[in-house]
């Protein structure tokens, strides 16, 4: 099943999630590279924490928690990352007119609302007629 996403299913996680989770992750003094490892487990009971081995034959063999010290628990960002609809080069709002009157209405309806980061608006009136 697939889910339309809307303005609103936009968030900053990356800025809100930054204040909780560690950049890098260094155990006894070697910084961890995610890309040398082969398996990666996460066991509820050791919430935050990731076990990581780069053999894929042998057990798990490095524990490294992955929020801040401090951190005690994880709070869900509320807030849209954006507030107005993103606009879109005017270049690029051509190219999709362009095969526009092979396209369905409801393709039509999506085209209508799109935004032009120049103008902050689009004349899609005449854009859609037959040539």
């Amino acid at each position: 099943m697939a889910l339309s996403m809307k303005d609103k299913d936009m968030h900053d996680f990356k800025s809100h999630l930054g204040q909780f989770f560690k950049k890098s992750v260094t155990k006894d003094g070697e910084k961890s590279t995610i890309s040398k490892y082969k398996v990666f487990k996460y066991l509820a009971e050791f919430r935050y924490n990731i076990e990581v081995n780069e053999n894929m034959l042998s057990e798990v063999t490095n524990r490294f928690r992955l929020i801040k010290p401090n951190v005690r628990a994880i709070t869900y960002l509320q807030q849209a990352l954006y507030t107005e609809q993103l606009g879109v080069k005017a270049t690029k709002v051509q190219d999709v007119q362009k095969p526009a009157r092979y396209l369905s209405d409801e393709a039509h309806a999506f085209l209508d609302k799109l935004v032009d980061t120049d103008n902050r608006g689009v004349d899609n009136e005449s854009d859609f007629e037959d040539e």
